[in-house]
C-alpha cells in the first residue's frame, strides 16, 4: 500500500506541474496585456511566480511532513536569496534604478534566485527530510 501511495504522489506531482505551468502562462498573459507601459506589475508577478515554482520544485523532495525548523539554511540561504530577489520588483517601484550593474540583470533573468528562495524555504521549515546516506538534504 505505501508503494502504491508513493506513486501516487508522484504521478499527483506531475499532474500539479502541468496545471501549475497552464496557471502561469495564462496569468502572464493576462498580466502582459494590461500592464499598460507599467512594469512594476510584470517585476512582482515574474518574482511571485518564480517564487511559488521553488516551493513547488521543493514539494517532490520533502519525505517527511514534519516541522524541523533548520536555522543555519533559512538565515544562510533563504533570506539572502529572498533580499537578493526582491531588489529589482522592489527598486522598480521606488527609484526605478537598479543598484547594480549588468551582471546583476544576468542573474536575476535568470529566475533561478526566487526558485532558490522558495525552495529554500520549504527544506528549511521541514529539515531537508529526504534522507540519503544517513545524512539530511540540507
Amino acid at each position: 500500500m505505501d508503494k502504491v501511495l508513493s506513486y501516487g504522489w508522484k504521478i499527483f506531482w506531475i499532474i500539479g506541474l502541468f496545471i501549475l505551468t497552464i496557471i502561469s502562462f495564462d496569468l502572464k498573459h493576462q498580466i502582459e496585456e494590461g500592464i499598460n507601459y507599467r512594469i512594476e506589475g510584470y517585476l512582482w508577478y515574474i518574482f511571485f511566480m518564480h517564487f511559488i515554482w521553488g516551493i513547488y520544485f521543493s514539494l517532490i523532495c520533502i519525505k517527511k511532513w514534519k516541522f524541523q525548523f533548520n536555522f543555519p539554511l533559512f538565515i544562510c540561504v533563504f533570506l539572502p536569496c529572498l533580499i537578493f530577489s526582491l531588489i529589482v520588483p522592489v527598486a522598480s517601484i521606488t527609484t526605478h534604478t537598479l543598484p547594480f550593474g549588468q551582471w546583476f540583470l544576468k542573474i536575476y533573468s535568470s529566475g533561478l534566485v526566487e526558485m532558490a528562495a522558495g525552495f529554500t524555504l520549504m527544506i528549511s521549515i521541514f529539515y531537508g527530510t529526504n534522507k540519503r546516506n544517513g545524512h539530511n538534504f540540507a
